[in-house]
């Protein structure tokens, strides 16, 4: 150096330049920035394949989700439908209460025949109160049954922080006979979000309705509606957002503006639930910016294919098995998103709920796989069953003996 460059500054210049080229590989990889300050009072993004929390504020606080409600809904009507207890051409009478529910309504009327779909879709599309509670009465036979179904359906999932007291989300106020069902009705942003995946991962299909940025009601008929679809981040809409298609607005005087929304971007699917905004726009504006965030700093990552024999867990041992050691397997691919650049920061763990004994059969369940970041368990994921990979009978007495004997030989040369 001091050849080519003969004055000390020179030398200086050079020095500093050669750090600059070096720096890159000599700090370590930053892990994902901060969330942005959204204008909501509470918020969650979830990565939808394994169910990965990105980011919250105050995700566990019951609030009121006024027509996110209508999430549970529709998932009742489709899982009825995919049981076969209910068919999309069946045919609803509309009821004196049902008509009468006020703010978003498709105007039925008493006595008018829809079908299930129509009014499926008028529900999930532009959030009809009066073709929900007709759906309610005809799966449950009045308001106040279904309400107790959803209740019950809301255990089920695992949404600890719910009630439903209607099947609308509407304040009592907008009934002029509300359902007599006690307790307060909330949801927490988290539980949104868990059913908003159970329902797109349980019902995929009902993206095809929810997706539309418009619809026609009683299309052909003296009395047609044309609607658009309350999530304006649909494509043609005001807040367009690429990937967005879905899921499920609300709004009351006690909730604010809520938003349930997803995307999809590069193969990963975001959910985002936003509750109390304080306007119709900031409930698309700052799930803009949860998507951008989530998008932008997060990338799906594979682990394992499905029946991909696990790294680390080649050749486990197998206590009295006619094989000493087996391979262990997950079922299903393993994926979560991974803060960009940080991919050799995570490790595979196996935890054991049973003995490794013979005699075991191909497929049994004997542990759980953890996903490791640092060290750590990262919360919230899916649990990853752990299977054998292959038959394994119990050995003799005789070849045991034998094998013993092996390992005592083995142990002398080693």
């Amino acid at each position: 150096m001091r050849r080519w460059f003969r004055s000390a500054p020179q030398r200086k210049i050079a020095a500093l330049l050669l750090i600059f080229c070096l720096l890159p590989s000599l700090v370590p990889a930053q892990a994902a920035s901060k969330p942005p300050q959204v204008r909501a009072a509470s918020y969650i993004v979830m990565e939808f394949q394994s169910g990965r929390v990105l980011a919250e504020k105050e995700a566990d606080v019951p609030r009121p989700p006024a027509s996110m409600t209508k999430m549970m809904v529709e998932y009742i009507v489709m899982e009825k439908v995919r049981r076969g207890e209910l068919h999309w051409e069946d045919q609803v009478t509309v009821s004196k209460h049902a008509a009468g529910v006020n703010e978003a309504q498709v105007n039925l009327v008493p006595g008018e025949k829809r079908t299930v779909l129509e009014l499926f879709t008028a529900m999930a599309v532009y959030s009809a109160n009066d073709a929900t509670v007709a759906l309610a009465e005809k799966i449950g036979g009045s308001e106040e049954a279904f309400v107790g179904l959803m209740n019950r359906k809301a255990r089920e999932l695992g949404m600890s922080h719910t009630h439903f007291h209607n099947a609308t989300g509407l304040d009592n106020y907008f009934y002029a006979d509300p359902p007599n069902v006690p307790g307060s009705h909330v949801m927490s942003a988290r539980d949104c979000a868990l059913l908003a995946r159970r329902l797109l991962k349980d019902h995929p299909e009902v993206t095809k309705i929810i997706s539309q940025p418009r619809i026609v009601f009683r299309k052909g008929e003296p009395r047609q509606q044309r609607l658009t679809n309350w999530n304006l981040m649909l494509p043609g809409l005001r807040f367009y957002y690429p990937g967005v298609d879905g899921l499920k607005t609300g709004h009351t005087r006690n909730a604010g503006y809520c938003f349930t929304g997803t995307a999809v971007k590069n193969g990963m699917r975001l959910i985002t639930v936003v509750m109390d905004t304080p306007a119709e726009s900031t409930r698309f504006t700052v799930t803009k910016q949860l998507l951008d965030y989530g998008f932008s700093q997060f990338t799906l990552k594979t682990f394992l294919s499905g029946g991909q024999v696990i790294p680390g867990y080649e050749r486990v041992p197998v206590t009295d098995g006619v094989v000493p050691k087996i391979p262990l397997v997950t079922d299903r691919p393993v994926a979560i998103p991974i803060e960009k650049g940080q991919e050799n920061r995570y490790t595979l763990h196996v935890d054991y709920i049973k003995k490794l004994e013979a005699p075991l059969r191909a497929g049994e369940v004997v542990g759980t796989l953890r996903i490791l970041y640092d060290g750590k368990e990262i919360k919230n994921l899916d649990p990853i069953p752990v299977r054998v990979l292959q038959d394994v009978e119990k050995a003799s007495w005789w070849d045991l003996f034998f094998r013993k004997i092996g390992e005592e030989v083995s142990g002398w040369f080693s």
